[in-house]
């Protein structure tokens, strides 16, 4: 019963991963990305934004979804070749498929307004104040992992990376040392996850074993 349980659990993960990770947009290249645009004006002005700044829907700034706060993009309205320079300074948007949400200013420069959405290319102008290179990804996702606590026996350390890797032969287990106050501290990590889901999905099992870690940021 709990065997079944646990392949349906791992069946849900990979079906979430699978959807979750792929993606409807195309991307030219590394600095680059095709997908559809939307905006939002009077209703959200004045609002905080994920970065904490007040929106002001008469600034030329963006929602993006991986993107840091900060990042300089160029968007353009492949419908009729008109572009604007953004700041992102939120999170979205939220539905669909849609890959930046603009102002209401933005929107009316590159004359999307009335029709509401419009397929556009976002370029990669300045990231985080600072110049990109064409090895650089902006758009990728941030990863997540999950942290098994820090141990000062090397030995410890490693009983619980077996019991890991007995867990699931497939999984990736990290070791790493590093100095604290003098001491030598092992930290132990597994898998590099897509997204928080996934990795949360992932250590609800690790749970039903005594396993369950901490997720963090990557």
């Amino acid at each position: 019963m709990i065997y079944n349980r646990k392949c349906i659990l791992l069946s849900v993960i990979i079906f979430l991963f699978i959807g979750l990770s792929q993606t409807t947009i195309a991307q030219d290249s590394n600095q680059t990305q095709t997908g559809t645009a939307s905006w939002y004006g009077s209703k959200y002005h004045g609002r905080k934004t994920s970065s904490g700044e007040r929106y002001n829907k008469n600034e030329m700034t963006a929602a993006h979804n991986t993107l840091p706060f900060g990042t300089k993009v160029k968007v353009t309205n492949l419908a009729n070749n008109e572009s604007v320079v953004l700041r992102i300074n939120d999170r979205g948007p939220f539905v669909g498929n849609r890959i930046i949400d603009v102002s209401e200013v933005a929107a009316r420069k590159l004359n999307m307004h009335k029709q509401g959405v419009a397929k556009v290319q976002v370029e990669v102008l300045e990231l985080e104040g600072k110049g990109i290179s064409k090895a650089d990804d902006p758009f990728k996702p941030n990863t997540y992992t999950i942290q098994f606590g820090a141990y000062t026996s090397e030995k410890s350390a490693r009983e619980q990376s077996e019991k890991l890797k007995a867990f699931d032969k497939s999984l990736t287990v990290e070791l790493q040392q590093e100095q604290m106050k003098g001491k030598k501290i092992h930290r132990l990590r597994i898998g590099q996850f897509e997204n928080r889901q996934y990795a949360e999905a992932f250590n609800e099992l690790l749970k039903e074993e005594g396993l369950a870690g901490k997720v963090l940021e990557s």
